[in-house]
């Protein structure tokens, strides 16, 4: 330090660790931050440049439920009919306002859940909205549950720019190394976390959200704040950002279009999210499942290959917008190529880390076999529409990133109103559960193992065996009914579990009431609960199933008898080999009479659960819906909440109001 400063003082060539810069230049940057590292031409910017919010442009901050577990849900997990239908709403590009105002009516009219925007993991361009809010009659229940919060400041204190709501716009996670924005469907609201920039011209919003994924625009956030990376991205630092004029010309709308549509193309892989219309594995096209795996890994690739020149087209382009060039923009990149790797390494932010589902799945080979046989599942139970693994139905074209959201996703089995469908159309490949019920059970006809080969069968058609065979080997397991059965990792259970847990969300639809020994279990589709399903279980399943075992054992216990009553009308000729058929029926017998008590336990305590009377509300949420079942279900969490609702908690559900109702809670 002390050479540079000689150096400095005798007008020598400048050493590189040393900058000399005007104090009065560091306040061209609101807030005067010690941005010493950048050229003057930089932060001039500041002050040539319009900030971003101006000229129409806005960026606004949205609600705080102050209460998730209540307010928020996976849009999975709500009945399809209670979701806000934006797109059978009127055209929200030709008259927005008139669009708001039809979205704020339709909350009148049992609408109860809107998509809801809540920042989330790094995901430039898109990212799925898997989260609804409950907005019902313009969220008359979160601002009644506000109004008297931080000393009856009222609701207006948390829940912010309702006159945004329901319009598009750009969104991007609360924290993070490097900015990534997102476009945001119309028909949606933005959270706290998961702030909205939106523009009266809607048709710049393409260009915006180029703008913003860009490095210079990321830069100059970081020297805004005072630091390049892990940066908390408020309102106020977005809005003043400085803008080129012309930023909405060239290529920026064009190449942000084409990034948007590969992102949303590979989202249709994922069933989470509401493009979704087949599983990797059914839309790669090869022979066996190990050469989709690579052909898929080609796939991934390629498209990575062209979203980068995408970018760097964008690149180039924003950096020539702004007017910035030579070691100006050798600055930038170096600086924001130091971050890359800590990006990929990051700590998330607890407030919002997986609050978005990542729009491409893992190149995981285990999980793609394990999403090929949650779709065979779904097919089975008339969740997904099995003509498009089958190329009766084609998919349908790519949905504008800003469009708004389908209450179904397109591969899902729906009918003309776009609602899910119970009973099978005209001439469907596939035989439908009507009940919503299948067993892990060889003898019955509902056996979930041979409901899941027939839908194997239907898209495989002579090589569903063979296919059958690698799924195992490459799930590790012996046979299907093996993975099924496994209630821990590795298992069906848990790997659905993992897959429909997010943001604190845990809301699988497929749930496993599993017997002690796990001989035996039922699998129930949540969507399908209603007051008798448990009752319908008892009866079309567990019972039936009860008196053919209490009949093999009674058979067992004749045949045991009959060969001891021949062995004593023997007469004894002197040393023999002794007999092993009645030791073969007496283990028998016991295996038997050990699963017969199995069986019973899960009767009795199915039973208990049935004698709740409790009547399902999907309003509710996944979790607060299993608690009653925690005896049976092979999972942590439904036991903590089932104890946390008979202390009295959650008293605003449907299921708490009834338990209390019943003189449960203390019990």
């Amino acid at each position: 330090m002390a050479a540079a400063i000689a150096a400095l003082r005798e007008g020598r060539a400048l050493p590189p660790v040393l900058y000399t810069v005007d104090p009065a230049s560091f306040r061209q940057v609101p807030g005067s931050p010690f941005a010493y590292w950048v050229s003057e031409r930089i932060r001039r910017l500041f002050v040539e440049l319009p900030p971003f919010e101006g000229e129409g442009r806005t960026v606004k901050q949205g609600l705080a439920t102050a209460d998730d577990f209540r307010f928020v849900r996976a849009w999975w997990e709500v009945a399809p009919q209670k979701i806000l239908d934006g797109a059978q709403g009127p055209d929200w590009r030709e008259d927005l306002a008139t669009f708001q105002a039809w979205c704020r009516r339709r909350t009148f009219e049992g609408k109860r859940w809107v998509p809801f925007a809540k920042g989330g993991e790094y995901s430039p361009y898109y990212a799925d909205l898997h989260l609804v809010v409950n907005w019902e009659r313009d969220g008359e229940e979160m601002k009644a549950w506000a109004d008297p919060l931080y000393g009856n400041s009222g609701w207006s204190r948390i829940i912010k720019s309702v006159d945004f709501y329901f319009r598009p716009g750009l969104t991007w996670p609360l924290r993070g190394i490097h900015l990534s924005a997102q476009g945001v469907p119309s028909g949606s609201i933005f959270s706290v976390a998961g702030k909205l920039a939106t523009s009266d011209r809607l048709e710049e919003l393409p260009a915006l959200l180029a703008l913003m994924n860009s490095k210079v625009f990321d830069f100059l956030v970081g020297l805004f704040a005072g630091k390049v990376g892990g940066v908390q991205y408020e309102v106020g630092l977005i809005g003043r950002i400085p803008l080129p004029d012309g930023f909405d010309k060239g290529i920026l709308s064009e190449k942000s279009s084409r990034i948007c549509e590969a992102s949303v193309s590979r989202a249709t892989y994922d069933e989470r999210c509401h493009v979704f219309c087949l599983p990797v594995l059914l839309q790669v096209l090869d022979n066996t499942l190990t050469e989709r795996l690579t052909s898929w890994q080609l796939c991934v690739a390629k498209a990575e290959q062209q979203l980068s020149e995408y970018q760097k087209e964008i690149d180039a382009s924003t950096f020539q917008v702004y007017g910035i060039d030579g070691d100006d923009r050798w600055t930038i990149e170096e600086s924001l190529s130091e971050l890359r790797s800590e990006r990929d390494g990051e700590e998330q932010d607890p407030d919002s880390a997986d609050d978005e589902i990542e729009a491409q799945p893992a190149a995981d080979p285990r999980q793609l076999v394990a999403d090929l046989l949650f779709y065979a599942f779904g097919c089975v139970f008339g969740r997904w529409d099995i003509r498009f693994a089958t190329g009766e139905r084609r998919p349908p074209d790519l949905p504008d990133p800003f469009a708004p959201l389908p209450v179904c996703s397109p591969g899902m089995l729906t009918g003309d109103d776009g609602l899910p469908l119970r009973d099978a159309p005209p001439n469907y490949p596939l035989r439908l559960d009507r009940d919503g019920i299948l067993v892990d059970d060889p003898d019955h006809p509902d056996d979930l193992v041979r409901r899941v080969r027939e839908a194997l069968e239907v898209i495989w058609q002579d090589r569903a065996e063979a296919i059958e065979h690698e799924a195992c080997e490459i799930l590790g397991v012996k046979e299907l009914r093996d993975y099924f059965r496994k209630p821990g990792n590795g298992g069906f259970w848990m790997d659905h579990v993992r897959r429909y847990s997010k943001s604190r969300r845990k809301a699988p639809i497929y749930w496993l009431l599993q017997s002690s020994r796990k001989n035996y279990a039922l699998w129930l589709y949540y969507p399908r609960l209603d007051k008798d399903i448990l009752f319908k279980a008892l009866i079309n399943y567990v019972e039936p199933k009860l008196r053919l075992e209490e009949s093999r054992l009674e058979a067992v216990r004749r045949q045991l008898s009959v060969v001891r009553s021949s062995a004593q009308r023997t007469p004894d000729t002197g040393p023999r080999t002794a007999d092993k058929k009645p030791k073969a029926l007496e283990k028998q017998l016991d295996r038997q009479e050990g699963l017969l008590s199995e069986l019973r336990d899960f009767h009795d305590k199915l039973r208990r659960a049935a004698d709740l009377h409790l009547d399902p509300d999907l309003n509710d949420g996944v979790i607060l819906n299993i608690a009653p079942l925690w005896e049976l279900v092979p999972w942590a969490e439904a036991r903590k909440y089932w104890h946390e609702l008979s202390a009295g908690q959650y008293d605003w559900s449907s299921i708490g109001r009834q338990w209390c109702g019943r003189g449960g809670v203390g019990r």
